[in-house]
């Protein structure tokens, strides 16, 4: 959307200090409501010339990209003013821009406030899955027809929304080429710490410039800015091993985690991952392309090795995330990082493994959760993104033990009748497929997790 500036001016009550959510050296962010919808007001500097580039870079390429782990542009505004200013003890007319680039709201903030000295406080479920998500968002950037190079990939520009789900932001520095080759920059620009040595030495920029960036975010999620240094001091196996002790211990002190087998693997390989990702010679770094697959094919394997575990009440659940008909994720429980008196939500995504159409039905004790869609079709080999969102609750239960189950249930309908899209026509079929037992069913575990301060 193209915003005037009188718009912007008043949904942020005029750029107020009570709306800003965060500044720097660009601009500022503003927290505002634009037709019932949160969104982030990114203002930029007003001088003239300043971060043109840079205000160019950002809109043309949001404008190209549509992904769950990249964050939604929203509308922009690009206005002129003329003011007077001083200048050398004169007032002098000088025109000033007004820039603004409008963002979906991310409730949790960036990923920087989670991470500290020590590993990330956020329980492992929740880091794998922003590390996964960040991977993906960060592929769909290089995949594009004009591969898309962010140049500035750090914690601070990994934004998380509600359920903590990751979206990649600040494509300021970003460079659109045409294909991988390596380019030489003119002027170096970025954020030291995550800049590959190829490129602070001779300015060189590739594919794996973010890949460098990628490894660093990852090893200090998962071991701390002080366990990165470490990372340099240590041999690889050594350090691999000090941080798969450190999360295990994590994991023994919380409750919930079912089989700290497979989780173990999981922190074992992204921080493998991570390693290579920081090779100083670039040729030895994998292309994030590579990664993304590397992960799907963990899934694969930690699927193999899931077990049957033990519930409370002696119930003992077959672990069946991944059926016939569709697949869901997260694959082993349903996570909600519990604050009292608080509304929390988690993404659930559905994909339909069939050639033909799926209906679903979500199924949850209503009282407590609430499900955006419950029910719903399917086109074949899609995706389909369902928000679970915990309500309100008084007070954790003892021990933060949970014996709720959340229940996929999935029946293979006619194209005709997908068509038809009626919630009454779902109920109807899914009445009658029951009685004869032909609906697909995954059932997943509700757990619930503290919500530590890092």
């Amino acid at each position: 959307m193209d915003f005037e500036l009188h718009l912007i001016k008043s949904i942020t009550n005029n750029f107020s200090k009570n709306q800003e959510v965060g500044s720097g050296a660009y601009g500022a962010v503003y927290r505002a409501v634009h037709n019932g919808e949160e969104i982030a007001v990114k203002r930029l500097h007003a001088l003239q010339g300043l971060d043109d580039k840079e205000f160019d870079n950002e809109f043309r390429n949001f404008t190209k990209i549509f992904h769950k782990n990249v964050v939604r542009l929203i509308g922009y505004c690009y206005e002129s003013q003329e003011k007077f200013v001083e200048h050398n003890g004169d007032l002098i007319r000088a025109k000033a821009m007004e820039r603004v680039l409008c963002f979906e709201y991310m409730q949790r903030g960036s990923l920087e406030k989670y991470i500290g000295d020590k590993p990330c406080e956020l329980d492992w479920t929740t880091c794998y899955e922003i590390i996964k998500g960040t991977c993906e968002g960060l592929n769909h950037l290089h995949m594009q027809k004009k591969h898309i190079f962010h140049l500035d990939m750090k914690p601070a520009n990994i934004l998380l929304d509600n359920s903590m789900a990751p979206k990649i932001a600040d494509l300021g520095l970003s460079k659109l080429v045409s294909s991988t080759i390596t380019y030489k920059a003119e002027v170096k620009k970025g954020t030291y710490g995550y800049m590959p040595p190829e490129y602070i030495n001779n300015g060189f920029i590739s594919e794996k410039f973010d890949v460098f960036s990628l490894g660093v975010i990852i090893i200090k999620m998962m071991a701390g800015n002080t366990g990165h240094v470490s990372c340099f001091e240590m041999s690889p196996k050594e350090f691999i091993e000090l941080v798969s002790k450190t999360w295990k211990e994590k994991m023994q002190a919380v409750s919930g985690y079912s089989s700290h087998e497979i989780y173990i693997l999981q922190v074992r390989r992204c921080i493998e991952i991570a390693l290579r990702c920081i090779c100083k010679d670039r040729k030895e770094r994998p292309n994030i392309e590579k990664i993304v697959h590397e992960l799907e094919e963990l899934e694969v394997e930690t699927n193999k090795i899931a077990l049957p575990f033990d519930r409370s009440k002696d119930l003992i659940l077959k672990r069946s995330c991944a059926t016939n008909d569709v697949a869901v994720e997260p694959a082993f429980e349903l996570r909600f990082l519990f604050e009292p008196r608080k509304e929390v939500s988690c993404c659930l995504q559905l994909t339909n493994k069939t050639d033909g159409f799926l209906a679903f039905n979500i199924k949850v004790n209503k009282n407590k959760y609430r499900a955006q869609p419950s029910i719903g079709t399917m086109p074949p080999c899609s995706k389909c993104y369902v928000i679970v969102t915990l309500r309100p609750q008084g007070a954790a239960p003892p021990n933060m033990q949970c014996h709720d189950m959340l229940l996929v249930q999935s029946i293979s309908i006619s194209e005709q009748l997908a068509s038809e899209d009626t919630q009454i026509s779902y109920q109807e079929v899914f009445k009658t497929t029951l009685a004869e037992k032909v609906v697909d069913e995954v059932k997943l575990p509700i757990v619930y997790v503290p919500l530590l301060d890092g």
